[in-house]
């Protein structure tokens, strides 16, 4: 099993190739500690310069992933810590009040990245070896998951028959499934980051009006929230 991240070596040696884009852009993440206590909840803010999600940790801090323009992304890993948690609570609209400390802060590139193939004779991708895509939708580690899913599934059907479970055909139906899914949820993530980079005239009103008629179908919400967390025949 090949799970060796987006720049995979292993991936590289099996000669499996990748497609997508480059969205020059970073994600500046830490862990931060805020005036409100999160409640559990996950937020996610879109601004002009990209999206800042505040992801709940059980200690009680927040993991910011904060996506940026490359430029910008310099400056904001060059602020010091006071200057930073000002800067990233005005972008999340102060939505749990204002942050009060922070860990060092790191940051990786963004791109979208799905592999030609995800299997090459033995070799089998999962996870991000397999599929990077944008973090606005905060389902990098979803994707990763269904992958060992389905894999594990499809081995263990083949071993409770009695099959070889390392056969060709148990891997490719693998591959099948997941690289046929992976790839729609990766471009449909991409629509996504377009549809909110996009700042045509007018644009910004529309989009918010859809944002608002899909929270109002309460039906097709609970569909996509099912998808986002794995249940999609829910």
């Amino acid at each position: 099993m090949v799970a060796d991240g987006a720049g995979s070596a292993l991936r590289e040696q099996a000669g499996i190739g990748v497609r997508g884009r480059d969205y020059h852009q970073r994600a500046v993440v830490a862990h931060v500690a805020s005036e409100r206590a999160h409640a559990q909840t996950a937020w996610q803010r879109f601004t002009p310069e990209g999206p800042i999600a505040l992801l709940p940790l059980a200690d009680g801090r927040s993991s910011i992933v904060w996506s940026l323009p490359e430029a910008r992304a310099r400056e904001v890993l060059a602020l010091d810590d006071a200057a930073f948690l000002a800067a990233a609570g005005m972008a999340s609209d102060f939505r749990l009040g204002a942050f009060t400390a922070t860990t060092p802060r790191a940051s990786f590139p963004l791109r979208l990245q799905v592999a030609e193939r995800f299997v090459a004779g033995g070799c089998v991708l999962v996870g991000d070896a397999a599929h990077v895509v944008h973090p606005l939708a905060g389902q990098g580690a979803n994707l990763g998951l269904r992958d060992v899913a389905e894999l594990a599934d499809g081995l263990g059907e083949a071993r409770a028959a009695g099959r070889d479970f390392a056969a060709a055909h148990v891997l490719r139906r693998y591959a099948r499934r997941r690289r046929s899914a992976g790839a729609l949820d990766a471009y449909a993530f991409d629509a996504i980051e377009r549809a909110f980079a996009w700042q045509a005239p007018g644009w910004s009103a529309l989009r918010g009006l859809g944002l608002r008629a899909l929270d109002m179908i309460t039906p097709l919400n609970r569909r996509l929230a099912a998808h986002a967390a794995g249940r999609a025949g829910v």
